[in-house]
């Protein structure tokens, strides 16, 4: 077998070779020197074979300044150890987003893309609930179901009480149910089943109506489980979105939601209500324990404007220099409970513009993209995206998502597959007529 050889299955093995990498990383919190020099041998094998390391997207420049800012964070941190395995996450994020939208050149390849995306979907919401720890009480009381459910993963790294925490996979939640059910209400599993099977895929497609709506069911009752008040809400305003998009007539439930929420507060419920979503994750958490964890948040961002405290150590800056009047000194706040104010206590205001910038430059992506294609497939799969980042902003609205946590590698799928669609739905082609060419101009 010649170097050439060798280089071609290199580059065919790539996002295989990452996802083992990314579920080492997951158990173990930690990558590997050796799986580094696969990744550089990886993109040395590309260039070799085609001259090019990174296709340019309009993401390049604030994926760039962000990663800007790792060495940074690493260098301001009072915790190495606490920070290394977010830098790791992210820049695996990072890698995996440019190795997603090199491999996907074709119609086929899209559709292929989807069906392991629910794959993944599904995984994350069994490994929710084998692996979570769980609140009971936290809305309902229901010990009977906790007390049954089975708890097989145990010991992740800095997890608080040994597993997945509640709200972290309510958030990771927000992005699954929304594109699930976008697949669900378009009929998108036909297109993608009837293109797949032209092309003689895997008998795998054949059970794609049933993966979807398992994954969807599945998806809704894990997230009932956490509790997650900001996940909930996300995923209903998602799913409302999704509703609205299939038929503007759901729009009417937005009017009803409005003028219920202003009864509340004319019947002087509005406190009580405020107060029930901003209540911290803690039995004894409050409004003001949430208001303070915020107050905190901006202290950081005002003391440390340029380089951030160092990603992942909220909770220990915290408690040494901003030391909290209601939570007690031994209690694990482990960020600022908002997305945005989280990005700039991490990596200051550098950090957070080239999130924003990020953010924006997917959104216009989106938007392109959806508006250059026909295709009704690829806009249901848009669409989910949308309206999961979308549920997922407003649970970031009152907890956190911090950058390089190990479900974040999600988002950067998310940004890879609205990059991608529009990189071969512009230049005036139809989306299918650009996805039928080799796609190596992406």
């Amino acid at each position: 077998m010649n170097l050439r050889r060798i280089a071609q299955w290199l580059v065919r093995l790539e996002i295989p070779l990452l996802a083992f990498i990314y579920l080492y990383f997951v158990l173990f919190d930690t990558v590997p020197a050796v799986a580094w020099m696969g990744i550089a041998l990886v993109w040395l094998a590309r260039w070799w074979m085609t001259g090019i390391v990174l296709p340019r997207t309009r993401l390049d420049l604030p994926i760039f300044l962000l990663v800007v800012m790792l060495p940074v964070s690493l260098w301001v941190t009072i915790d190495i150890r606490a920070s290394l395995p977010k830098v790791d996450g992210i820049l695996l994020g990072v890698i995996f987003f440019y190795a997603v939208v090199r491999q996907i050149s074709t119609r086929r390849d899209l559709d292929s893309a989807m069906i392991w995306l629910v794959i993944v979907c599904i995984a994350i919401a069994f490994a929710g609930l084998i692996g979570t720890d769980w609140a009971q009480g936290k809305i309902l009381a229901a010990s009977w179901v906790y007390d049954s459910l089975p708890r097989f993963i145990q010991g992740i790294p800095r997890s608080i009480a040994g597993g997945f925490n509640r709200n972290g996979v309510g958030g990771t939640l927000t992005l699954t149910i929304p594109l699930l059910a976008s697949i669900v209400a378009s009929g998108e599993w036909r297109v993608a089943r009837q293109s797949i099977i032209t092309h003689h895929a895997s008998r795998l497609t054949r059970w794609f109506p049933i993966l979807v709506i398992v994954a969807f069911l599945f998806s809704l009752a894990t997230l009932a489980l956490t509790q997650s008040r900001g996940g909930i809400l996300g995923a209903a305003i998602g799913l409302l979105a999704v509703a609205i998009w299939r038929d503007r007539r759901w729009a009417w439930l937005v009017l009803v939601g409005v003028l219920g929420v202003l009864a509340l507060v004319a019947l002087g419920y509005g406190n009580t209500l405020v107060d029930f979503l901003l209540r911290m994750d803690a039995k004894s958490g409050t409004l003001a324990s949430r208001i303070e964890v915020w107050q905190r948040g901006v202290m950081m961002v005002r003391d440390f404007p340029l380089t951030g405290i160092g990603i992942g150590t909220y909770n220990t800056v915290a408690h040494l220099m901003y030391p909290f009047f209601i939570a007690a000194p031994e209690e694990v706040v482990a960020h600022a409970h908002n997305n945005f104010l989280q990005v700039a206590v991490d990596f200051g205001i550098p950090g957070l513009l080239a999130w924003v910038g990020l953010l924006v430059g997917w959104l216009v992506g989106l938007v392109r993209g959806y508006r250059a294609t026909n295709d009704l497939g690829v806009r249901a799969l848009l669409a989910g995206i949308g309206f999961g980042m979308l549920a997922h902003q407003i649970f970031g609205l009152t907890d956190a998502f911090i950058l390089g946590t190990k479900p974040g590698v999600l988002l950067w799928v998310y940004f890879a597959l609205v990059i991608v669609i529009e990189l071969k739905s512009g230049r005036g082609k139809a989306f299918d007529e650009s996805f039928s060419q080799t796609g190596q101009d992406a």
